[in-house]
């Protein structure tokens, strides 16, 4: 998966970043694995600044080809989620009624990557003012593996038939 936006063409318009922001986000998620985690905000932003203002979106993979977003105002950990499968009656509904403590203007949950793009550049775009992709910077976290400690034994093992 791709880490990084691509770079700024000095001959491309702003509307033309955007849309190659989007294009990207369409692409970047496509190739992440169940519980991973793509959070978007300023580029050089400090997230060790208690309390400080910082809008950011975050997308997980979920199973079953779906995404959660999230954006706030405040930077966000990754949820903890009792479970990657989501049904169907709340795909693409908008959800802003604190469910997550940190997060400040709601969240949705899609199985399209091309309206979950849509959303985080509108917020970075449209609700947040900036100038222009080129300004924004990204994290990604692969899921944590647990390795097994114990072999997996068949049912007739464990009960000790012959």
């Amino acid at each position: 998966m791709s880490h990084q936006q691509p770079e700024p063409n000095p001959e491309t318009s702003v509307d033309d970043e955007w849309a190659a922001m989007e294009r990207w986000l369409i692409e970047s998620t496509g190739n992440m694995p169940t519980g991973a985690v793509l959070d978007v905000g300023p580029a050089g932003a400090r997230v060790d600044d208690d309390g400080a203002d910082v809008e950011c979106a975050q997308i997980q993979a979920l199973g079953a080809d779906t995404y959660l977003i999230r954006l706030s105002t405040t930077v966000m950990s990754a949820p903890l989620l009792a479970s990657f499968v989501v049904s169907r009656d709340v795909l693409d509904r908008w959800f802003h009624d604190d469910t997550f403590a940190d997060c400040t203007h709601g969240f949705l949950m899609s199985r399209s990557r091309g309206r979950v793009a849509e959303i985080a550049v509108a917020w970075f775009r449209d609700r947040c003012g900036f100038a222009g992709p080129d300004d924004l910077g990204c994290s990604y976290e692969e899921p944590v593996r647990l390795p097994r400690s114990v072999a997996r034994q068949s049912v007739v093992e464990r009960q000790g038939y012959p």
